[in-house]
């Protein structure tokens, strides 16, 4: 006698079907929310560098491939992170490969160690963001000082923006972008990753950062008054005739962040930078590395001058003010790029100015 088992009733069959929809459909949530979380299909647009840009944005307006990312993300408890992306772009003789770094961090803690770090963010150049924001740009790099309620252990927290490329022609390696190098282009992306710093970290409730856009600035030309001497500084550069000098300004007369870099040769490198800050929270940046003593006898402010460079800072005006030089590579080895010599010069002619009382006896 063969056996048969019974087959489902109507009923049963529809709570099978039932069944195998609800896990079929579960499986598909699932699937989908996966490929959300990675950002890998055209679910979500990717994005990079905790959220700053998408992939039709912020450097890649011109597109790209190839791209490679990596990033730490910083978080309110870990108010720290770093990004690295690079990418192909163009085609033939206008290939070129592009890399930007960007950090968030408060740098050493040790003086001589923040003293190096502080000075490498001024390194490419010393333009201010318009509209009183506290940073700088240079061409390709920039520096951007978060809100004081982003502080970590008394220390300002920084962004930092680093962009190059490297072209098929020469295979050098160039600061910026192939079709855009300019200090505006970076503050565009400087101030966007900022805020994206701030979000992250849920360390500032004040309004987002914005870019005030003005026209694109060249170095200004010195008034017929000014003093003679390269950076409008009497006498400087005056025993290094032999050299074929250029000087580059940035920020006029009245303004609160300027400086001057002076050049010798033909390949650009600098042999001294001037810098003058007044901005509050860049100013903060120098904190703790001026020491308690004056540079030397008869200077007001605190501060030390030496055959490597120089930092004062003093009131001008009751509000907190530094002057600094750096030697460069280029340097003359003369009185031009000799601190102990050039750097008295450029604050007596930075102190007249902006209208500030002399910081020491002349």
């Amino acid at each position: 006698m063969s056996y048969s088992p019974p087959r489902p009733t109507g009923q049963a069959e529809r709570k099978v079907r039932v069944l195998t929809g609800f896990l079929a459909v579960a499986a598909l949530v699932a699937a989908l929310v996966a490929l959300w979380q990675t950002q890998s299909t055209p679910l979500a647009r990717r994005t990079y560098c905790w959220g700053a840009w998408t992939e039709g944005s912020g450097p890649f307006r011109d597109g790209g491939r190839e791209r490679a990312a990596e990033e730490s993300v910083p978080t309110r408890e870990r108010p720290r992170g770093h990004c690295v992306l690079s990418w192909r772009g163009g085609r033939g003789a206008g290939a070129y490969e592009q890399r930007i770094e960007v950090r968030l961090g408060t740098g050493p803690r040790d003086a001589a160690g923040r003293r190096d770090w502080v000075g490498g963010l001024f390194a490419g150049g010393d333009r201010a963001l318009p509209g009183l924001l506290p940073g700088f740009t240079a061409d390709g790099s920039g520096a951007l000082v978060l809100p004081e309620s982003c502080d970590v252990g008394g220390r300002p927290s920084v962004v930092t923006l680093t962009s190059s490329f490297t072209d098929a022609a020469d295979r050098g390696s160039h600061p910026g972008f192939p079709d855009d190098s300019s200090p505006s282009r970076t503050g565009e992306l400087l101030v966007r990753v900022a805020n994206r710093a701030t979000e992250a970290t849920r360390c500032s409730s004040a309004p987002a950062l914005r870019l005030r856009a003005e026209p694109p600035l060249s170095s200004p030309s010195p008034s017929p008054d000014a003093p003679a001497g390269r950076c409008a500084i009497p006498g400087l550069g005056e025993d290094a005739a032999g050299e074929r000098l250029t000087d580059t300004v940035g920020g006029g007369a009245g303004d609160d962040l300027q400086s001057c870099a002076v050049s010798g040769g033909d390949d650009g490198r600098p042999a001294a930078r001037f810098t003058m800050v007044g901005r509050p929270r860049i100013v903060a940046l120098f904190d703790g590395l001026t020491g308690d003593s004056p540079p030397a006898p008869g200077w007001r402010g605190r501060g030390r001058i030496d055959a490597a460079g120089a930092l004062v800072r003093a009131e001008c005006e009751g509000r907190p003010t530094v002057f600094t030089m750096r030697v460069g590579p280029g340097r003359t080895h003369t009185r031009l790029d000799d601190p102990r010599h050039a750097f008295p010069a450029f604050v007596d002619a930075m102190a007249a100015r902006i209208g500030c009382a002399p910081l020491r006896e002349r």
